[in-house]
């Protein structure tokens, strides 16, 4: 088999992969709330049931998303007891200025660099889509 079939047969065989992934969490997601039903778990926690020879546990709960703008007009009329917003300082790496760096730097600003930002490789990703 030459590169090319091979390359062929690999591609194939990952797209199918993904097509199977994706249905069966569709399944999933459509059966995880019926069990959660069923064993009268509520709205919000976590515990363990066990269910013959199965141990389940459930978790459940809510995501929070904050409205700024309207958290900026009525914050302040909230009291301190119930301040539900805690600010904190964010730092977001500049990619561009890292590559630029990392091609243009002097050696001394490189070591400066990296004693301030790990570089790690990410998990490699193969996305399969259909054809052209």
């Amino acid at each position: 088999m030459d590169k090319h079939d091979e390359l062929k047969d690999l591609i194939s065989t990952l797209e199918n992969i993904n097509y199977q992934i994706a249905e069966l969490s569709r399944i999933k997601e459509e059966l995880e709330p019926r069990v959660s039903e069923l064993l009268g778990h509520g709205e919000e926690g976590s515990k363990s049931y066990t269910e013959g020879r199965y141990k389940v546990t459930i978790t459940t709960g809510y995501n929070y998303t904050l409205d700024k703008e309207e958290y900026a007009i009525l914050g302040s009329r909230i009291p301190a007891c119930f301040n539900i917003v805690t600010q904190r300082v964010a730092y977001d790496l500049n990619k561009t200025a890292i590559r630029d760096a990392e091609k243009y730097a002097s050696a001394e600003e490189l070591d400066l660099i990296s004693k301030m930002v790990l570089k790690k490789p990410k998990k490699l990703h193969v996305r399969i889509t259909a054809g052209v």
